[in-house]
């Protein structure tokens, strides 16, 4: 094969792969990051970024297939509770902090970690991890990770130890939760 057809399949093969997500991710979390810093919005803003009960239906894992649409909506309220909490817990890191997107991974053309820089003022920077997923047409956050901890996956692990236990119920999860 010559090098001008070599190069003219693989022009052609770059172009059959979809865009992938990583300026739309970015775009996102920088736009996020901003609101969340601001002190008056940043609870706000963090709650509103979340896909919520996609999160919940991940944290629940083979376990929401064995509970009832009433259970599901009771743990995914109690889940954007925990998160709004998680949240006034590490408020102080996001508060007027300088947040600057460093790059991002693509995962496929859906699904994307955005990594950022967080300087909070008078603290030392971290790095926080944001995994940014596109479902009809909307970006939303589904994972964070922050000192070397992914919220979602840390949360599955737990509701599956409780759920796992004989006789256990979407309360004691629930309860989980709340404490």
């Amino acid at each position: 094969m010559s090098i001008r057809a070599l190069l003219a399949s693989a022009s052609l093969a770059m172009t059959a792969f979809p865009a992938f997500a990583g300026q739309e991710a970015e775009a996102l979390i920088a736009s996020t990051a901003t609101l969340i810093s601001d002190p008056a919005r940043g609870e706000a803003a963090f709650s509103e970024s979340i896909d919520v009960p996609a999160v919940a239906r991940f944290a629940l894992g083979r376990h929401v297939r064995r509970i009832s649409v009433d259970e599901s909506q009771r743990f995914t309220a109690a889940f954007d509770s925990f998160i709004d909490s998680t949240f006034e817990k590490h408020r102080d890191d996001f508060t007027n902090a300088e947040v600057k997107v460093i790059g991002s991974v693509d995962r496929s053309a859906t699904d994307s970690i955005v990594e950022t820089r967080v300087t909070p003022p008078g603290k030392d920077e971290m790095i926080v991890r944001w995994r940014v997923m596109e479902r009809d047409g909307e970006w939303r956050v589904v994972d964070v990770e922050m000192l070397g901890l992914w919220l979602a996956i840390e949360q599955r692990a737990q509701i599956a130890a409780i759920l796992d236990k004989p006789r256990a119920t979407i309360d004691d999860a629930i309860a989980a939760l709340d404490s």
